[in-house]
């Protein structure tokens, strides 16, 4: 007979003044390279979460378990947002297992990007020093963008290809490139980006922008973030620079 090998996970729905309450659900799920397989059980009670998963055998990769029993329950919560025209929010934030592993109390960062502005020599000054003005409105919308690419993780490649394209905006409006094929030229050029690296976002977007569904690996959510936060360094700098080439 097969072991079944359980996780229990502990969160909260946002704003907890909401109190919001859902009978247990369940929901049987499968990533796409298949290291989590079997159910999620989950309820609500006064906006504390516990949802368990239960599969045959060990999770590889508890992050990316995390992030499909997060996607699970968000679609119930937009449910009930839905019927109620309220916006909620998740926060997983503790994991037990069945096996005696330590439990895991879950950062609220991403591990993978987590320095990258500091590598690329962005500091919270040179970001805000660039809202000074109407250009400015360009890189807000994008961090705007990034900031749901790290909320919801199963949108991550929609939420930063469009984090990109709002800088993309910005060549074609304030540097007058003469339509969207010219300001993606202009893009690339001016902030020394590679075109395979755009196209690898784009990859992980485009499902979810035409109305299909995606899905995402830890591993590969990683990677979105890596290129993705080069491409907006690369941006902030050249901003910093009067909007020329470093």
């Amino acid at each position: 007979m097969m072991s079944t090998v359980q996780y229990t996970f502990f969160g909260k729905v946002y704003p907890e003044r909401c109190n919001v309450s859902i009978t247990e659900l369940r929901a049987q799920v499968k990533s796409l390279d298949g290291d989590v397989d079997g159910v999620v059980r989950y309820s609500i009670s006064l906006s504390q979460v516990t949802a368990t998963f239960a599969g045959g055998r060990p999770v590889q990769n508890i992050y990316t378990l995390k992030n499909t029993v997060e996607d699970v329950i968000r679609v119930a919560l937009d449910a009930l947002g839905y019927t109620l025209a309220c916006g909620y929010d998740l926060e997983i934030i503790q994991m037990i297992d069945s096996v005696e592993n330590p439990p895991v109390v879950f950062g609220v960062g991403v591990p993978a990007i987590e320095n990258s502005a500091a590598r690329g020599g962005v500091k919270f000054e040179n970001i805000v020093s660039i809202f000074g003005d109407r250009k400015g409105q360009y890189l807000q919308r994008c961090l705007a963008d990034l900031r749901e690419a790290i909320r919801v993780p199963k949108d991550t490649g929609f939420f930063c290809y469009r984090g990109i394209e709002s800088l993309r905006q910005f060549f074609l409006q304030e540097m007058k490139a003469k339509d969207d094929k010219a300001s993606w030229e202009l893009l690339r050029s001016e902030l020394a980006v590679g075109r395979e690296e755009i196209e690898t976002i784009k990859g992980f977007a485009d499902p979810i922008r035409h109305g299909g569904s995606g899905g995402i690996s830890d591993s590969e959510r990683a990677n979105v973030f890596t290129l993705t936060w080069n491409i907006v360094n690369k941006f902030i700098t050249y901003a910093n620079a009067g909007y020329q080439k470093v």
